[in-house]
């Protein structure tokens, strides 16, 4: 079978947003408003972990111009945004558990009285010790967030005899990775506009990516049946799973302002509360240890995988489920024993970003590799090309690969195409002298294209006649 054949494969493809882009047409989060349109701002918390004494809101609703505020007691349904858990407050009630956590909301007339409303917005805190750091939260005695030793979520690997295989190796490496936060910088930042409609109903319009998500998060925290409840994507201007679980909460506090002033209500965060408050990619803590023979063989892999996963669970359970399967990378190995867990701290909560978890787990992998094939004195591709998967191999999670893998043949056209080896060396003369460097790297890895079938179909119609 040759490209030329392929009806998909190497097919540029029409873009049929594209006009409607380039010329201004479409409709992002922000971009549409209505006649008589109200705006929203979030009165957040200021306390890492605290104990809320009161909340007043006196102030803020006699300034003028002020249509609505919302605490959590006048949540109609129940105080919870559904994700994998039911753990995240829709509006903080008792505690708060991050710097940025929702508290209350504010409708007014115009953004700028709206902001100054929630300013007015009075809050009296109860310190309470705080834990910022996964390591430190999954100890005893330490600061209890959830269940009793705060991890929101344990994943394992078993496979083959992995002491034995680090007593018979002739190297074993073992090296400590980690990785910091990532904010997912897109364009537009989270913007909802939620309008009642007839029959006590309500319509979301907005950036998301999991239409489905929302609309769930909106029957939960209004108390509405699925037929009263209309969501509708807008253009998104840029995601990469930042508006994949956050647009949840964010949908849920636009429509608690309209259906509390029956008005329609804008709500768009701005860049600082965006950065400051929604999900990021997992901060990383990675023990990797690995055991290969002097022929270049990877005989064992040992790996401690810790996601730092925030205040709430909201996605930390899948992504770190992604990141346990990619623990050994796209490599035979036997003998794996993978522990990973997602840890509950006082730091906004993590979710999905573009990757699921695996980027970070991949660079620890990859990197350790390379420190292999050193070890040994094996060129890196060659150590590889050696310990790729194949088909009829069988992974550490019990797949049997039968079909082609095609691990060996992408490898070898990237060497091919970048001029790995010739840039290597020619990399490699630079001397002490020179103020400029250059280098050339490689790292592989596979990617699966659903998270699973373990799912059941979902009823989401529903009617009174």
């Amino acid at each position: 079978m040759t490209r030329d054949s392929l009806s998909v494969v190497g097919k540029s493809v029409h873009r049929s947003d594209a006009v409607d882009k380039v010329t201004g047409k479409a409709r992002f989060g922000a971009d549409r408003s209505v006649s008589g349109m109200l705006w929203a701002a979030v009165v957040r918390s200021q306390r890492p972990h605290a104990e809320l004494l009161s909340v007043d809101v006196s102030m803020a609703e006699k300034l003028s111009g002020v249509e609505a505020v919302v605490t959590a007691k006048d949540i109609p349904g129940n105080n919870v945004v559904p994700v994998v858990f039911r753990d995240q407050p829709c509006l903080a009630a008792e505690k708060v558990r991050y710097v940025g956590e929702p508290i209350a909301l504010v409708a007014a007339s115009s953004p700028e009285i709206a902001s100054e409303a929630a300013c007015k917005v009075h809050i009296t805190y109860q310190d309470l010790p705080a834990v910022f750091d996964p390591l430190e939260a999954r100890k005893p005695q330490t600061v209890n967030l959830f269940g009793d030793d705060n991890i929101f979520k344990h994943w394992k690997i078993r496979s083959g005899d992995v002491e034995s295989a680090f007593a018979k190796a002739d190297v074993v490496i073992e090296d400590v990775y980690r990785t910091p936060y990532q904010e997912h910088a897109y364009i537009e930042p989270q913007a909802m506009l939620a309008t009642p409609i007839s029959g006590g109903g309500i319509e979301v319009f907005g950036a998301m990516q999991c239409p489905f998500y929302v609309q769930w998060a909106l029957v939960d925290v209004l108390g509405l049946p699925y037929s009263k409840v209309r969501v509708i994507q807008s253009v998104t201007g840029g995601a990469f799973g930042g508006k994949e679980d956050v647009p949840s909460l964010v949908a849920c506090q636009a429509a608690l302002l309209a259906m509390k002033s029956d008005r329609p209500v804008k709500l768009v965060y701005t860049r600082q509360e965006d950065i400051r408050s929604t999900s990021k990619r997992h901060p990383a803590w990675i023990r990797y240890k690995s055991a290969v023979d002097k022929q270049g063989n990877l005989l064992a892999v040992e790996t401690e995988y810790v996601l730092n996963a925030g205040a709430y669970a909201t996605l930390s359970p899948v992504v770190l489920w992604r990141g346990t399967v990619h623990a050994v990378g796209p490599y035979r190995c036997e003998n794996v024993r993978v522990d990973a867990y997602a840890i509950a701290t006082n730091t906004v909560p993590s979710g999905a970003f573009r990757g699921f978890g695996s980027p970070q787990i991949l660079f620890a992998s990859e990197s350790h590799m390379d420190r292999l094939a050193n070890a040994i004195g094996m060129d890196p591709v060659e150590f590889r090309e050696r310990n790729l998967l194949k088909a009829g191999d069988t992974t550490p999670y019990g797949q049997k690969l039968k079909e082609s893998v095609g691990s060996l043949e992408a490898l070898e056209r990237a060497i091919e195409q970048s001029e790995f080896h010739q840039k290597r060396k020619q990399f490699s003369v630079y001397t002490d002298d020179n103020h400029l460097r250059r280098g050339i790297g490689l790292a592989c890895t596979f990617y699966g294209v659903g998270l699973g079938a373990g799912g059941g179909y979902l009823a989401r119609t529903g009617a009174f006649v």
